[in-house]
């Protein structure tokens, strides 16, 4: 299975994502209620019940049309940020949850201690790029192209070397104690080594699944992000508050 997965990924159009230059300008919030544009943790575009617009903590009187048209923009904000931000959860917390299961009840309380600051830091960074709490989603600004970069030249890497310094570091001090009192210390080594790689495997086979499962379906978000611009693009016309708040985007 493994080895099939390694070769679609090689059959995957390499400028599938490469081609796709569609960007959010600013962080998004999605929650049951409402949508949030935001940046530096200030609030400049908030959507309630996906009718109701406010710029800058402004309630803006809309017409039919524009509603009409908000609530179509809205709409497609909620069916793809959730579905990205979930996209890139699964593939870590994979990762991670495999790491902590491995290190439960090993090692000292310092030695706890630091994997678990070890754990924080990478969840940290990645949570500063997406969230999924219950209902809630949050997406920073980013495109399309980074996000791949994200997971699969940075995150992937990241995550591997985390396990192996941090496993391998409690399969280490198990193998120096089993030295000193066990005479069978070699065959405990060598199943040290295999757990340590097992769990990089099963790591790299978590996010390659998410990696083919993004190159999938990369066509189709750009395509929806260009149909959110177009409807973006006609709400700024019809409201100019919004056209100094352009969230979907085309880099250059």
């Amino acid at each position: 299975m493994r080895t099939l997965l390694f070769v679609l990924l090689l059959l995957l159009p390499v400028s599938a994502l490469a081609n796709c230059n569609m960007a959010f300008r600013y962080g998004l919030v999605i929650g049951p209620e409402h949508i949030l544009f935001v940046q530096n943790t200030r609030t400049y575009v908030q959507i309630n019940k996906n009718r109701q617009l406010f710029v800058e903590g402004e309630w803006v009187q809309l017409s039919d049309a524009d509603t009409e048209l908000l609530e179509q923009y809205s709409q497609g904000l909620r069916k793809f940020v959730p579905e990205i931000v979930s996209l890139a959860v699964d593939g870590v917390e994979l990762g991670l949850s495999s790491i902590e299961s491995m290190l439960s009840g090993l090692g000292s309380k310092s030695q706890q201690a630091e994997w678990q600051a070890l754990i924080r830091e990478t969840t940290f960074q990645f949570m500063s790029r997406f969230v999924r709490t219950g209902e809630y989603f949050y997406l920073a600004p980013q495109s399309l192209n980074e996000i791949d970069h994200f997971l699969n030249r940075e995150l992937k890497p990241q995550l591997n070397n985390l396990a192996r310094h941090t496993v391998g570091a409690v399969w280490g001090a198990l193998r120096d104690a089993l030295r000193q009192s066990d005479s069978n210390f070699e065959r405990t080594d060598s199943q040290g080594l295999e757990s340590v790689e097992q769990l990089v495997d099963n790591i790299s086979f978590g996010l390659d699944e998410k990696a083919i499962e993004l190159e999938a379906k990369s066509a189709l978000f750009c395509q929806r992000m260009r149909e959110l611009d177009e409807i973006e693009t006609s709400l700024q016309q019809r409201i100019p508050l919004l056209s100094q708040y352009d969230v979907v985007t085309e880099k250059n």
